[in-house]
């Protein structure tokens, strides 16, 4: 039971930022799958395993109900946006201070903070950009913050802006540039098809 916790946190983690962290994801459904075969394999032996009449003796099998519980209400938080918006506010004043001194002087290029990977903190619009290190669900995305104005969507580029919090934005550029750029992902949750059209690089 105790191996549920590592792919249903690194699930959740993978979905914290907008279009994900493709390594993370990855990661979570690779260990969640390893998960389901020994999940199968133990609950198949341990029915087998019962004395008859079995019916009687199924209530002693009930811990493992706690895989799939797990492993559904994990998928569930995965697919909304409560995690990212979570997350967001947990680290919007480092955000915050980290915008400013950008915004004062661009020289920071890239960091972490808390959870957050990223790999270009940049200018643009009058905004500060917050460009997500390898995002799975979108060729790129991350944080815009904008204060006291409206980012423009970049059809040139593909930038696509969608309003997250006061000042704050969430930013895609999803797969397939040109052909595909106002469909797809969405910022936030667990899209397993977008995330099987990642962009190699």
């Amino acid at each position: 039971m105790a191996a549920v916790v590592a792919p249903a946190v690194l699930l959740l983690w993978g979905v914290s930022v907008p279009g994900g962290y493709f390594d993370v994801l990855v990661a979570a459904l690779v260990a969640w799958s390893l998960v389901g075969m020994a999940w199968l394999v133990v609950g198949v032996s341990n029915v087998v395993a019962l004395p008859r009449p079995r019916r009687r003796r199924l209530g002693r099998l009930w811990p493992l109900l706690l895989v799939p519980t797990v492993f559904a209400a994990s998928w569930t938080a995965a697919s909304g946006d409560l995690v990212g918006r979570a997350t967001f506010s947990v680290h919007r004043s480092e955000l915050e201070r980290v915008a400013v001194e950008e915004a004062a002087t661009p020289s920071l290029g890239h960091g972490d903070v808390g959870l957050y990977s990223f790999e270009s903190i940049s200018r643009a619009q009058g905004c500060v950009l917050f460009g997500v290190r390898d995002p799975g669900m979108a060729r790129g995305a991350g944080f815009a913050w904008c204060p006291g104005r409206v980012p423009m969507n970049d059809d040139a580029e593909g930038f696509v802006f969608e309003p997250f919090d006061g000042d704050w934005y969430v930013f895609l550029v999803r797969h397939g540039l040109w052909k595909n750029r106002f469909q797809g992902a969405r910022p936030w949750g667990l899209q397993i098809t977008e995330l099987n059209t990642r962009t190699p690089t």
